[in-house]
């Protein structure tokens, strides 16, 4: 096994490695350190089914199959395998979509930050990519909190957000609407990450749309200057898409986002979640 830092924000390919293979204790404890090092991990030529991807999650802390609820389930993916795989795609059949988040642009998200337990991990394995574009991009956010000033982190200490999910790729939640039957958990701004104890800002322009407790000014007057971070170059790096890649991201430190690509190509993930534990400040 080998594993190559991608650049300075974060990120790290490893080779040596066929996942399609049941991963020995050795083998799982190295991808692991490297996972917690830099937030992204990259496996490039895998030629993988539905069971190895979910098998990988297994063994990376156990496959998320807490499904949506419901009243907000859509024909996308979610009765595959119980809800555990989901396909990020542009294609349809006869008009229907085959999965969702088809086309365009995505603003920056923590996958599952609207969830009482976010997830630990996105796992993504890439099927079908755009001859251009469709890059997924990465904000490293232990490297954000680090870049904040002291008194910033001081006046951050104990707030907390509200963030929501309403199928939405770009623009701001509309808290006008009523919000109870949407997908939303109040969290910290600040997490410290379970398995590596360091801080990181929990926040994304897609999905926190207020700090609780201020008044609306206040609380858009200091989303706009935190979300200032996420888009700062010196914390983030992307990736392009090739079939047979296969990328996994922490969602607790980590917050991505897709750029758009050409219409009338064909792109396809198959997304797989790794469950996570509770986030605390």
């Amino acid at each position: 096994m080998n594993i190559r830092p991608l650049s300075t924000a974060g990120g790290a390919e490893i080779t040596g490695v066929d996942l399609s293979e049941t991963l020995g204790k050795d083998d799982i404890a190295e991808i692991t350190r490297a996972f917690h090092e830099f937030g992204v991990i990259v496996f490039r030529n895998q030629d993988l089914s539905d069971q190895d991807q979910l098998r990988f999650c297994d063994q990376m802390g156990g496959t998320a199959t807490r499904g949506r609820p419901l009243e907000q389930r859509r024909d996308d993916g979610d009765s595959h395998y119980g809800g555990t795989v989901h396909m990020v795609t542009n294609v349809t059949n006869d008009g229907t979509p085959l999965g969702s988040f088809g086309d365009g642009e995505v603003w920056f998200h923590h996958d599952g930050s609207f969830k009482e337990i976010p997830y630990a991990a996105t796992v993504l394995y890439a099927i079908e990519a755009t001859s251009s574009g469709g890059e997924t991009l990465f904000a490293n956010m232990y490297a954000a909190y680090d870049r904040l000033s002291p008194e910033m982190k001081n006046r951050l200490e104990g707030l907390r957000a509200l963030n929501i999910y309403d199928y939405a790729r770009t623009g701001r939640v509309d808290l006008d609407q009523d919000i109870s039957k949407i997908n939303h958990w109040i969290h910290p701004l600040v997490i410290r990450h379970p398995d590596t104890g360091r801080k990181a800002l929990f926040i994304s322009p897609l999905m926190t749309a207020r700090v609780e407790g201020l008044n609306p000014g206040e609380s858009n007057a200091l989303l706009a200057e935190l979300f200032r971070y996420v888009d700062d170059e010196d914390v983030k790096f992307e990736h392009s898409w090739r079939p047979g890649d296969l990328v996994m991201l922490d969602n607790r430190c980590i917050t991505h986002a897709r750029r758009d690509f050409p219409g009338g190509e064909r792109r396809t993930l198959r997304r797989t979640m790794v469950e996570g534990v509770p986030i605390s400040a």
